[in-house]
């Protein structure tokens, strides 16, 4: 499954450690903006073992 945002210019090569911050930062509203706001509900219900899965894969993904 791929998702839509995979697909978007920031997926530029980033390291796992760094999305997975990303989305933590998501998930604990730590994040202004618009796109806070958008993926708070996407991501609220994700572990950190979920967090650590997501990041490894779209880590591995070819920019």
């Amino acid at each position: 499954m791929r998702w839509r945002w995979l697909e978007w210019p920031f997926r530029a090569p980033r390291s796992p450690s760094y999305l997975v911050r990303q989305i933590y930062d998501f998930q604990q509203h730590a994040r202004a903006g618009s796109a806070g706001a958008l993926m708070a509900p996407v991501v609220e219900k994700l572990s950190h073992d979920d967090m650590i899965s997501l990041a490894a894969y779209v880590s591995s993904l070819k920019p």
